[in-house]
């Protein structure tokens, strides 16, 4: 058993993306039930979500988010959603989640909905969809 606790404690990625991975095949269905929806957008609806002040949230681990991400964004790995130190204050503007390897672990869209949050967007293209558009990205 200790083999079994290491191997998580090392590889918590590879579990959450296991775990995440089903949950989010069914994330439209999922969020309908929790009370709200979740939809995909593409650049353009990133950038109008952003001029009326959208949380722009970033799931990727941190090394990740240093190397490049769109500014203004929120580093906000999915693990804190799960572990409990994730904290959002501002849950009546829209919320833009920038995809983890390009799952959204359904605990963050669960926390979000908790919150109060009924407005959750998901940017699947991330920051290469952004690059493509022209943008320019931080590190």
């Amino acid at each position: 058993m200790d083999s079994f606790s290491e191997l998580i404690t090392h590889y918590w990625w590879l579990a959450l993306l296991i775990v995440a991975f089903p949950l989010f095949v069914f994330a439209k269905k999922l969020g309908k039930d929790f009370g709200g929806e979740v939809v995909e957008i593409k650049v353009d609806q990133v950038v109008e979500l952003l001029e009326q002040q959208a949380l722009l949230i970033d799931l990727a681990e941190k090394r990740t988010y240093e190397k490049g991400y769109i500014a203004g964004s929120v580093n906000m790995p999915g693990i804190t959603f799960i572990d409990g130190t994730a904290t959002i204050d501002a849950v009546s503007k829209p919320i833009i989640l920038i995809p983890m390897k390009g799952l959204i672990p359904m605990p963050v869209v669960q926390y979000l909905q908790s919150v109060g949050a009924n407005k959750i967007y998901v940017f699947r293209g991330g920051i290469k969809e952004w690059q493509a558009a022209g943008f320019s990205i931080e590190n």
